[in-house]
C-alpha cells in the first residue's frame, strides 16, 4: 500500500539513508522541491534531501496525516523540525544561517505509480518561512531611513530644478536599495 512507501520514505530521510529514499523515486519522477523549479528522478531528489540537510543538520520530517486524492494521489502533511545552522536556498530566497529551531508545516502531493514516486510537489508556507529565518538588521535599517529622511527633505527643497530634483532621485535610489536588503535580506534575485 502507498501508506508504508510514504512512511519509509520519509524514515529513510530522517535516518539519513538518501539513497534509499532516492532509490524509491522513479527515474523520470518529476519533482518541485522548491517553488517554480523542477527536477527529475532520485539523482535531483539527493541534491534537495542534501542541501536540507546541510541547511538544517538534524531535520526530521514527521508524516502527520496522509490523504488519498484518489487513483495514485497522496497529500501527506508534514511537520519538519530541525536548527537552521546552514543557509537555506528556496528559490527566490536565501536565507543565512538563523540558529532558529524550526517548525514548518510542509504538504507533498505524491503521484505513486507500482511502488515507486513518480511526481511530487512539495509546499512551504513562504510566509512561515520568512517569519523564522529572516535575520533583520536594524542598525543598517535605522541608518538607511535617516538618509531616506535627509534625502526627501532635499527633494522637498528642490522644487524648480529639475536636474538638482534628478540628483536627489539618483541618490535616493540606492539608499531605497539598501534600505530594502536590511528589511528583506532573504530576497536575493
Amino acid at each position: 500500500m502507498n501508506d508504508t512507501l510514504i512512511h519509509e520514505f520519509y524514515e529513510h530521510f530522517n535516518d539519513r539513508r538518501v539513497a534509499a529514499a532516492a532509490a524509491l523515486i522513479a527515474d523520470d519522477a518529476v519533482l518541485e522541491l522548491t517553488p517554480g523549479h523542477r527536477v527529475v528522478g532520485g539523482c535531483g531528489y539527493t541534491r534537495f534531501a542534501e542541501s536540507w540537510i546541510a541547511a538544517f543538520p538534524n531535520a526530521r520530517f514527521c508524516v502527520d496525516r496522509i490523504e488519498h486524492r484518489g487513483g495514485a494521489l497522496s497529500e501527506v502533511y508534514l511537520l519538519a523540525t530541525g536548527t537552521h545552522r546552514g543557509v537555506l536556498d528556496f528559490a527566490p530566497y536565501r536565507f543565512q544561517p538563523s540558529g532558529v529551531d524550526a517548525v514548518l508545516h510542509i504538504r507533498d502531493l505524491l503521484e505513486i505509480h507500482a511502488g515507486k514516486i513518480t511526481a511530487s510537489a512539495l509546499t512551504i508556507d513562504l510566509n512561515d518561512l520568512i517569519r523564522q529565518f529572516s535575520i533583520v538588521d536594524f542598525e543598517e535599517l535605522e541608518k538607511r531611513l535617516e538618509a531616506i529622511r535627509v534625502l526627501a527633505s532635499e527633494l522637498a527643497l528642490e522644487t524648480r530644478d529639475p536636474l538638482r530634483r534628478r540628483d536627489v532621485a539618483n541618490r535616493l535610489g540606492p539608499e531605497l536599495d539598501a534600505a530594502r536588503r536590511a528589511l528583506r535580506p532573504h530576497f536575493y534575485r
